[in-house]
Protein backbone atom coordinates (compact mmCIF):
# COMPACT_ATOMS: atom_id res chain seq x y z
CA UNK A 1 0.00 0.00 0.00
CA UNK A 2 1.35 3.46 -1.13
CA UNK A 3 1.69 6.05 1.51
CA UNK A 4 -0.19 9.16 1.45
CA UNK A 5 1.60 12.45 -0.45
CA UNK A 6 3.41 14.18 1.96
CA UNK A 7 3.72 11.32 4.84
CA UNK A 8 7.02 10.31 5.53
CA UNK A 9 7.75 6.30 5.75
CA UNK A 10 10.64 5.45 8.51
CA UNK A 11 11.13 3.80 11.52
CA UNK A 12 10.75 5.71 14.96
CA UNK A 13 12.14 3.48 17.06
CA UNK A 14 15.54 3.69 14.87
CA UNK A 15 15.42 7.20 14.61
CA UNK A 16 14.53 7.37 18.30
CA UNK A 17 17.44 5.30 19.02
CA UNK A 18 20.37 6.93 17.02
CA UNK A 19 19.02 10.35 18.34
CA UNK A 20 19.39 9.14 21.79
CA UNK A 21 23.01 8.13 21.21
CA UNK A 22 23.88 10.83 19.23
CA UNK A 23 23.05 13.49 22.49
CA UNK A 24 25.22 11.02 24.84
CA UNK A 25 22.28 10.96 27.19
CA UNK A 26 20.94 8.81 29.26
CA UNK A 27 17.83 7.12 29.54
CA UNK A 28 17.01 8.85 33.11
CA UNK A 29 17.60 12.44 31.29
CA UNK A 30 15.50 11.36 28.35
CA UNK A 31 12.81 10.27 30.63
CA UNK A 32 13.31 13.73 32.39
CA UNK A 33 13.20 15.74 29.09
CA UNK A 34 9.81 13.56 27.67
CA UNK A 35 8.57 13.98 31.60
CA UNK A 36 7.93 9.98 30.73
CA UNK A 37 9.72 7.54 33.42
CA UNK A 38 12.97 5.81 32.78
CA UNK A 39 11.18 2.55 32.28
CA UNK A 40 8.99 3.91 29.26
CA UNK A 41 12.04 5.14 27.45
CA UNK A 42 13.32 1.72 27.49
CA UNK A 43 10.33 0.54 25.85
CA UNK A 44 10.52 3.24 24.05
CA UNK A 45 13.93 2.37 22.39
CA UNK A 46 13.09 -1.33 22.19
CA UNK A 47 9.93 -0.90 20.51
CA UNK A 48 7.86 -1.96 23.03
CA UNK A 49 5.84 1.42 22.79
CA UNK A 50 5.05 3.77 20.39
CA UNK A 51 6.71 7.64 21.01
CA UNK A 52 4.39 10.10 20.55
CA UNK A 53 4.53 12.93 17.61
CA UNK A 54 4.80 15.44 20.58
CA UNK A 55 7.67 13.30 22.17
CA UNK A 56 9.35 13.34 18.34
CA UNK A 57 9.34 17.15 18.13
CA UNK A 58 10.66 17.24 21.96
CA UNK A 59 13.54 15.10 21.10
CA UNK A 60 14.77 16.54 17.79
CA UNK A 61 14.58 20.10 19.37
CA UNK A 62 16.54 19.25 22.44
CA UNK A 63 18.62 16.42 21.29
CA UNK A 64 19.36 18.42 18.05
CA UNK A 65 18.21 15.60 15.99
CA UNK A 66 16.87 16.11 12.70
CA UNK A 67 13.70 14.93 11.74
CA UNK A 68 13.20 12.61 8.68
CA UNK A 69 13.17 14.97 5.42
CA UNK A 70 14.21 18.12 7.80
CA UNK A 71 17.40 19.15 6.98
CA UNK A 72 20.19 19.65 9.94
CA UNK A 73 20.70 23.34 10.66
CA UNK A 74 24.37 24.24 10.92
CA UNK A 75 25.65 25.09 14.30
CA UNK A 76 24.98 28.80 14.12
CA UNK A 77 21.42 28.44 13.62
CA UNK A 78 21.26 26.20 16.78
CA UNK A 79 18.01 27.29 18.73
CA UNK A 80 17.72 27.57 22.15
CA UNK A 81 16.43 25.36 24.90
CA UNK A 82 12.77 24.53 25.29
CA UNK A 83 11.11 26.83 27.38
CA UNK A 84 8.69 24.39 29.22
CA UNK A 85 6.38 26.30 30.76
CA UNK A 86 5.75 28.14 27.42
CA UNK A 87 5.49 25.21 25.60
CA UNK A 88 2.93 23.58 27.77
CA UNK A 89 0.98 26.97 28.05
CA UNK A 90 0.69 26.47 24.16
CA UNK A 91 0.62 23.11 24.40
CA UNK A 92 -2.73 23.51 26.24
CA UNK A 93 -4.04 26.24 24.32
CA UNK A 94 -3.97 24.55 21.19
CA UNK A 95 -5.69 21.37 22.65
CA UNK A 96 -8.37 23.41 24.03
CA UNK A 97 -8.74 25.43 20.50
CA UNK A 98 -9.05 21.70 18.54
CA UNK A 99 -11.09 20.25 21.41
CA UNK A 100 -14.34 23.18 20.53
CA UNK A 101 -14.39 22.49 16.81
CA UNK A 102 -16.73 19.76 15.82
CA UNK A 103 -14.87 16.47 15.20
CA UNK A 104 -14.81 16.75 11.23
CA UNK A 105 -13.19 19.66 11.69
CA UNK A 106 -10.30 19.04 14.56
CA UNK A 107 -6.67 19.03 13.78
CA UNK A 108 -4.39 15.25 13.75
CA UNK A 109 -1.60 15.18 16.00
CA UNK A 110 1.21 16.79 13.54
CA UNK A 111 -1.35 19.35 12.67
CA UNK A 112 -1.67 19.62 16.28
CA UNK A 113 1.93 20.08 16.76
CA UNK A 114 2.89 22.40 14.02
CA UNK A 115 0.38 24.24 15.47
CA UNK A 116 1.75 24.27 19.02
CA UNK A 117 5.43 25.06 17.99
CA UNK A 118 3.90 27.79 16.01
CA UNK A 119 2.60 29.11 19.23
CA UNK A 120 5.08 28.31 21.45
CA UNK A 121 7.19 30.75 18.67
CA UNK A 122 5.14 33.99 18.85
CA UNK A 123 5.00 33.37 23.18
CA UNK A 124 8.91 33.20 22.74
CA UNK A 125 8.95 35.90 21.24
CA UNK A 126 6.67 38.37 23.62
CA UNK A 127 8.52 36.82 26.56
CA UNK A 128 11.69 38.59 25.46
Amino acid sequence: MESPVGEIDFDVTTWANKAIEASGKKNTEVADLLCLTPASVSRIRKGKQALSAEHMLLLSRELKAPLPGEIPQEPSRDRQCLDKELYLKALESVVEQNDRKPAHQRMNQFEILESVFFVYEALVKLKK
